[in-house]
């Protein structure tokens, strides 16, 4: 036997009930979004950030083959810290499929470097860089991130305007542009940590 948590001769809410209750609810949501962008995406987008400006100015001013080597090993340490920093306490629904999407771009690269046959170490560092901006951009417009989102966009707009305009500083300009957009959102998202303190 179901028993009435409204007590007897109560009325049921109306629709004009319901939408003040969805009213209220959504800035909580929309906050609750906000916050785990920021826990889950700060430390990360804080070490590709360092990662870009280091591995462009290593890139640009050391010598072939150690400038583009020690650039891909700090690449492969700000991956690490991505693995590793992620908070465990927070798992969204859709993280799998996003992991997912993230890791078919990370095999296809190769593959799309072939097709496209880079001209030199230059144009495939740009040519990179410009990819994985537009994941940022794709993976931003999916999970909401308007930020994030409009950031992959001015990497891929400064990627080719200096890849036209200046092609033998574009590995540097990309680098550096990227690099200080995600450190920056990256420190601003780990705000967070301040006020747990």
């Amino acid at each position: 036997m179901d028993v009435d948590p409204r007590g007897t001769g109560a009325s049921p809410p109306t629709s004009a009930d319901a939408s003040r209750i969805l009213a209220d609810i959504a800035p909580v949501a929309r906050r609750s979004q906000q916050l785990t962008r920021d826990v889950t995406m700060g430390v990360p987008l804080l070490a590709w950030g360092l990662a870009w400006l280091t591995g462009a100015l290593l890139f640009q001013y050391l010598p072939r083959p150690a400038g583009p080597v020690l650039g891909l090993g700090v690449c492969a340490v700000a991956a690490v810290v991505t693995r590793v920093a992620r908070p465990r306490e927070i798992r969204l629904h859709t993280e799998n499929r996003f992991a997912l999407a993230w890791l078919v771009l990370f095999v296809t690269s190769p593959l799309l470097v072939l097709i496209v046959a880079p001209a030199n170490a230059r144009v495939l560092a740009v040519f990179l860089a410009s990819l994985w901006a537009t994941g940022m951009l794709i993976y931003g417009i999916g999970v909401r991130d308007v930020a994030l989102a409009v950031l992959g966009l001015a990497i891929v707009v400064v990627a080719a305007a200096t890849r036209v305009a200046t092609p033998h500083e574009a590995v540097l300009t990309v680098g550096l542009a990227g690099g200080l957009g995600m450190t920056g959102l990256g420190g601003w998202r780990m705000r967070w940590r301040r006020w747990r303190q």
